[in-house]
């Protein structure tokens, strides 16, 4: 193109010359700066579900539950951010299909916030403002140290954790498809714990297990610490039994946890799942795993808890939505 020349006057007959967007990022400084907010915070091994559960939280918000929610265009240094919108608007076609969201991008480059605005609809007239992050599980695997060497990790995701006006749910995605979940998940605390020591003062903890069906199979399989074997659910004693014996240091942090209220261990069953064309479809979402999860995080965030008002509660209205 020579100098001064228009980039989208027409090179030839049909056709013109178009710059290429840039993508708008999320600089350190902006973060450090940050004055206030509440982040969902997922964490695992590539394929343990952290986008997944993300997925089915947004999809339930915006098409299920008791709620308004509209998503945010933040003002970044760089300009208007609309990545988030646009993982959205992604997301709402494989709702509509039953296709399971793609792997995150594992670059620091590729790390983008969702910054939501949720209502209730029905029950109390509550609302919150929270936002969540789309990391690759290859930034986070980073944090396992190395023989000679201290774990590496991402200095942007390390902005968020040091920022002390920030407060945090960490949902810790523990998959059966994963031998080395309590190895990551303990260098991760202790990560937290040497570098950021005021984390857990603001901090939530969340477990969730990933693949309930394959996860309880396991469990039927190799049993609990104490030998207990006979489990034809994953009820909360299953759910602990599980956790115990397959993450054995997890389960010590979240079970020492300073606050009983601010933990969380839970099942995430999605629903009806088939095969389609050798792809895996939902052809019949259950939102009942995520609702409870998200009514935990929604109490942590604003000391308040989704449910019935107190007319609805006298007059016995279970079915307050």
């Amino acid at each position: 193109m020579s100098e001064g020349q228009n980039p989208f006057e027409p090179v030839s007959p049909g056709l013109s010359r178009v710059r290429p967007r840039s993508r708008t990022g999320i600089s350190v400084e902006e973060i450090t700066n940050k004055k206030d907010g509440n982040y969902i915070f997922t964490f695992g091994f590539p394929g343990s579900g952290k986008t997944t559960f993300q997925w089915m939280m947004m999809n339930y918000l915006l098409n299920e539950g008791p709620f308004h929610s509209e998503i945010q265009i933040p003002d970044r240094d760089t300009g208007q951010d609309w990545e988030g919108r646009n993982i959205i608007n992604t997301w709402k076609s494989q709702w509509i299909e039953g296709r399971f969201p793609d792997p995150t991008a594992s670059g620091e480059n590729d790390i983008r916030e969702v910054q939501v605005h949720a209502k209730t609809t029905a029950g109390k007239k509550l609302s919150v403002d929270f936002s969540f992050l789309e990391v690759s599980g290859e930034l986070m695997r980073q944090v396992l140290p190395e023989s000679g060497a201290a774990p590496r990790f991402s200095p942007l995701l390390s902005a968020y954790l040091a920022n002390p006006r920030l407060k945090f749910c960490v949902i810790l995605m523990l998959s059966p498809e994963v031998e080395e979940n309590d190895q990551l998940f303990a260098s991760f605390m202790a990560y937290v714990q040497k570098n950021f020591p005021g984390l857990r003062d603001r901090m939530s903890l969340g477990v969730v297990i990933s693949k309930p069906k394959e996860s309880l199979a396991r469990l039927q399989t190799y049993g609990t610490p104490d030998g207990c074997m006979a489990y034809d659910k994953l009820d909360a004693d299953a759910l602990m039994g599980y956790l115990n014996r397959f993450c054995g240091e997890t389960y010590q942090i979240w079970a020492t946890w300073p606050k009983e209220s601010q933990t969380l261990l839970a099942p995430l069953r999605l629903g009806e799942i088939e095969l389609s064309e050798g792809s895996p479809r939902l052809v019949s979402p259950d939102f009942s795993d995520i609702e409870q999860i998200f009514f935990w995080v929604f109490e942590q965030f604003t000391g308040k808890q989704p449910g019935p008002t107190l007319v609805q509660r006298l007059l016995g209205k279970v079915d307050w939505r």
